[in-house]
């Protein structure tokens, strides 16, 4: 069985990619994902629809991960940078995350994003 940490790093690939029937199978089927705002999806095609209205893209490139013992599996943190492309044609880097996931039985349960995004983002 892949360690928690591998499953993290699998996810976060696919979800780079874009490439959801990679996630599916890395997903419980009670996945929650709370992002920084408090927005809460049950799947990353929801999250990534809603990305869609902001940015052209975003990369993700992690410089560390954590684990965590939990009662029923483990807590793996990712924390990183991002950089990207805003839809207006600016691009940004350096932009700090951290990903908290739960994963029990080798799967996610649970994900919360937190990130600096809101302090790059363009002016209206």
């Amino acid at each position: 069985m892949p360690t928690a940490v591998d499953v993290v790093k699998r996810f976060l690939d696919a979800m780079g990619k874009r490439d959801f029937a990679a996630m599916e199978p890395l997903m419980a089927t009670n996945f929650k994902m709370t992002v920084t705002g408090g927005a809460v999806f049950t799947h990353p095609r929801e999250f990534a629809a809603q990305s869609k209205g902001r940015q052209k893209s975003a990369i993700k490139t992690t410089d560390r991960y954590d684990e965590v013992p939990m009662a029923n599996g483990m807590v793996v943190y990712s924390m990183g940078s991002m950089a990207g492309e805003w839809n207006n044609g600016t691009t940004y880097k350096d932009v700090r995350y951290l990903d908290r996931f739960e994963v029990v039985d080798g799967k996610i349960t649970d994900m919360n994003v937190f990130s600096d995004m809101a302090e790059f983002r363009p002016k209206a």
